[in-house]
């Protein structure tokens, strides 16, 4: 990487500007100016804008007062958010469009979550629905691997191209419309790199990449991380460029109160802020009386409070207005800087005609799979950037990648769009770590921690091999093998092989009266089919023994020993949800029916069905309202224990506790309205809210019943809870009661306890 050493001088533009200005005062019958009277060749001037995260949002309304003030720009540097909102301006791209576009980015996207399961595979979106984390380490010669940052980029990158269009193609960043320099840090020499070339969009990501939020960009073997951490402002790098003049946008937070740093996590903040603010401080101290320097005093938003960026912008504007008496001694006449605008404005997004599209530089992942997934860049097509755009997204979704890069290269009439899917670097063997509590006010606490490990790309179709294990009140070893049979992965098989052990409660009205120890062993192969991202339906075949221990109660309550059960089973998913634990939009619907029978050595014959669908409606504020119905019976024959059905709990029916109501047919019928309370991290859709909740339902065939007794009937209920997602997990504090007179204090937090039917999967 270099340093330029001076502007080149944009000689058309500059002339035109000297032609209006002094043809635009004069008479046509004035002499021709002497030497004495030629106007003085007018200062180059440099534009320096600092980092600052979300808070450098702010450049833009400088950005906004120099247009109106008609102050022309010779060269831009910047750093982290200064870099992505410079290198827009550097492409050509006019103040006003750049706040327009700004406004636009849907930042809980693009930085957050926001939208990523609606492009994710069904196979991935079931794989993960309980999931309370998304954080998944990679196992490599027997060591745990993290990735490289904890956010992810695609998006990012994908604004980041967005917003600079045609000017990657641009390699040298003196040949901008405006001369630009992006400051990185390199993290294993520890010095600062200034990029002057290359792929813009590249360099002002790696700009960006603030440390363990995001993954760094590795340059000619150079690690490439934010550039605050050496120079957040970088004057001396737009003096070096060609600035006689310098205009430098920093961007300054109130220091913090001593009481506001007495955590590890906040001391850690603030010394990086030190860091910076010391090598911001050096820079400032640098300008000159000719230097505009223009502090913008940021208030309350943060680095990371993309959410504020709407009310960053009008900061910037505030702070650039105050030193207007300072910034117009460089302005040019209306005529002047008309000329100059003009000769700096860049092209649209108009489109490019692909005379042919390559996949390049994967190594396990196999390149017509991910070709498969473009529906907009194909040979012969036009496409614009945000077509491609889409497509990138789509592959980033499947969930094999870092990221997804592309370029256009070739002449105009014979484009190639190169697509370069990055893999991730800590696979592809996977493993996930899940923790889930439920409690309630009899004080009997509910755990389990779970342990998944996934062996991705195992072969060219995409098989892959997946295992569990878990501890606490339910138990299980699992393996499967899942093979899709076509390079789409549209039809898949799936063997699989799991061992069960459960501690279930015994009630009667109400009470409970033993706990008993359900162990399930099994083998089972499914044959499936993939409806795009947001169905499934499978078929399968199971064969297995189960059994059942008496741990506690009367001496009169019957063992069942190892009883053999073989079934036909049928599975269908649909899931539109944007979120699993309370969603805020989407629906969900899952439908199983099996049939067991003598095969295999299966001891019962018998046939349920059991079903639920529900519907969640956004409303204003981020309220909403959540409608559940679900079902199930016995068609035919007598269930055995693993198949009765259960109904009680927090998640299911509050009030009553886990697996209160057994049976052999249930029905429920439920509605919830949630108010939003509060954001805890917007960006990743994690929230309080208060709840209001209505069920009723009726449990069939209860078992704590005998044939003479009188039928129940319906039961109905009412819960208020706090709850939301949070860093921790989806998490739930309810106070349920029921017609019957019971009454629960429940809590839970993290991944779900299950409950004892298909309500479970709503989660």
């Amino acid at each position: 990487m270099r340093v330029g050493n001076g502007c080149r001088a944009r000689l058309s533009g500059l002339a035109v500007a000297l032609l209006l200005g002094t043809a635009a005062g004069a008479a046509p019958a004035d002499p021709p100016a002497t030497a004495a009277t030629t106007p003085a060749p007018r200062p180059r001037i440099g534009l320096v804008l600092g980092g600052g995260g979300a808070k450098g949002a702010a450049h833009i309304g400088v950005l906004r007062v120099l247009d109106e003030l008609h102050i022309p720009v010779d060269c831009v540097a910047g750093t982290s958010m200064g870099a992505l909102v410079g290198g827009t301006f550097a492409a050509g791209m006019p103040a006003a469009e750049i706040e327009r576009e700004v406004l636009a980015i849907n930042w809980a996207k693009t930085v957050g979550t926001e939208g990523l399961r609606d492009r994710t595979p069904i196979r991935e979106k079931l794989a993960g629905a309980s999931y309370t984390n998304n954080i998944r380490f990679g196992l490599r010669n027997g060591k745990l691997q993290v990735p490289g940052g904890l956010l992810k980029t695609q998006d990012i990158e994908d604004v980041i191209r967005g917003l600079v269009g045609n000017a990657r193609l641009t390699r040298d960043f003196d040949d901008l419309p405006i001369p630009f320099r992006a400051v990185a840090t390199d993290m294993l020499a520890g010095r600062m790199v200034v990029l002057d070339s290359g792929d813009l969009s590249v360099a002002m990501r790696a700009s960006m990449a603030v440390p363990g939020a995001f993954a760094p960009v590795v340059i000619d073997g150079q690690v490439l991380a934010d550039g605050g951490q050496m120079r957040n402002l970088p004057v001396d790098i737009a003096r070096s460029l060609c600035a006689d003049v310098v205009i430098a946008v920093s961007l300054a937070s109130p220091p913090p109160k001593a009481e506001d740093l007495q955590s590890a996590v906040s001391l850690a903040a603030r010394s990086l802020e030190v860091m910076v603010d010391a090598n911001q401080n050096a820079q400032i101290a640098m300008l000159g009386p000719q230097d505009v320097s223009i502090v913008v005093p940021m208030g309350d938003i943060g680095s990371a409070s993309f959410e504020r960026v709407p009310d960053a912008i009008p900061l910037g504007r505030a702070a650039a207005e105050k030193m207007q008496a300072e910034l117009s001694r460089y302005a040019l006449t209306e005529e002047q800087y008309l000329a100059w605008r003009q000769s700096i404005d860049s092209s649209s997004d108009t489109g490019t005609r692909l005379a042919a599209v390559r996949i390049e530089g994967l190594q396990r992942v196999n390149p017509r799979y991910v070709e498969a997934q473009l529906r907009n860049a194909k040979v012969g097509a036009e496409v614009t950037n945000a077509q491609i755009t889409e497509d990138t997204g789509r592959i980033f979704a499947l969930g094999d990648f870092e990221r997804v890069e592309y370029a256009i290269t070739g002449p105009a009439d014979a484009a190639t769009l190169e697509i370069r899917p990055v893999e991730k670097s800590w696979g592809p063997t996977f493993l996930r770590f899940d923790l889930g509590l439920a409690a309630n006010g009899d004080s009997l606490i509910q755990a389990i921690v779970r342990a998944d490990i996934d062996r991705t790309w195992v072969n060219s179709y995409g098989g892959e091999w997946h295992s569990s294990f878990q501890i606490g009140t339910q138990m299980l070893a699992q393996t499967d093998f899942y093979q899709p049979m076509d390079l789409r992965q549209r039809f898949f098989v799936q063997p699989m092989a799991r061992y069960e052990a459960n501690v279930e409660d015994i009630f009667d009205d109400g009470e409970r009266i033993a706990r008993y120890f359900g162990r399930e062993a099994y083998g089972q192969v499914d044959l499936g089919m993939n409806l795009d991202s947001r169905a499934q339906v499978r078929v399968g075949l199971r064969s297995g023994w189960y059994s059942y221990k008496r741990d506690t109660g009367p001496s009169v309550l019957p063992d069942l020993d190892w009883t053999g059960d073989s079934t036909v089973r049928v599975g269908f998913v649909w899931d539109t949800r944007d979120i699993v634990g309370l969603p805020t939009r989407g629906t969900f619907i899952n439908a199983r029916y099996a049939h067991g029978g003598g095969w295999l050595g299966g001891d019962r014959d018998y046939a349920l069905a059991e079903g639920v669908i529900t519907k969640v409606v956004p409303i204003l504020r981020g309220d909403g309202v959540q409608l559940l119905l679900g079902g199930g019976k016995d068609l035919s024959g007598e269930l055995p224990a693993t198949e009765q059905f259960q109904l009680g709990g927090i998640r299911t029916f509050p009030g009553l506790q886990r697996g209160e109501l057994r049976g052999t047919s249930y029905w429920y019928a439920g509605g919830a309205y949630s108010w939003k309370l509060a954001d805890i991290q917007s960006l990743f859709s994690q929230a309080l809210y208060a709840s209001l909740r209505l069920q009723a339902g009726r449990m069939g065939d209860r078992l704590d019943r005998s044939n003479d007794e009188a039928d129940t009937g319906a039961l109905y209920g009412a819960a208020a809870s706090i709850g939301g997602r949070s860093p921790a997990g989806p998490f739930i504090i309810s106070l349920g009661v029921v017609d019957n007179g019971s009454w629960q204090l429940q809590l839970a937090l993290g991944r779900p306890i299950p409950e004892g039917s298909i309500l479970d999967e709503v989660r």
